[in-house]
């Protein structure tokens, strides 16, 4: 029982982080595409820390979440609105990871990052987030 309470104390905790990670560093880049200004070079550098930081709690995500499921189900085998979830989750994992190279490697061959991906990108984060939420609230209710 207490291994459960930790592994879920640090599953929220990564729910958390991300979560408010995700939607910090969208705020910052909306406003500033709002403004048509780039952000400064400080602001560059802490949405990057924000962006890593984001993925390690995914990667924290994953990690627990993998672990409760057998830990508390005996299994991944949990119905389709769990898998629905986990179809939502990796969508976003592949999101964030994105996120966190695609950028940075473009920056490094000094080109800009596509703007079109980089439109694409949160919509298909929100939208993965909508099936991960819609996912767990199912599973968890039924």
């Amino acid at each position: 029982m207490t291994f459960v309470v930790v592994l879920k104390f640090f599953h929220f905790l990564g729910l958390f982080l991300a979560g408010g990670l995700g939607v910090a560093n969208s705020l910052l880049m909306k406003e500033h595409q709002l403004g048509q200004e780039a952000p400064s070079a400080a602001t560059q550098k802490t949405m990057g820390k924000l962006a890593r930081i984001g993925l390690v709690a995914m990667v924290l995500l994953w990690g627990t979440g993998f672990a409760l499921a057998y830990r508390v189900y005996g299994g991944m085998n949990l119905g389709l609105a769990f898998n629905i979830k986990l179809l939502g989750a990796t969508a976003l994992l592949g999101v964030v990871v994105f996120m966190n190279f695609y950028p940075a490697a473009m920056a490094k061959k000094g080109q800009a990052p596509n703007p079109k991906l980089m439109k694409i990108m949160p919509m298909v984060a929100r939208s993965a987030l909508v099936l991960v939420l819609v996912g767990i609230a199912v599973t968890t209710t039924v």
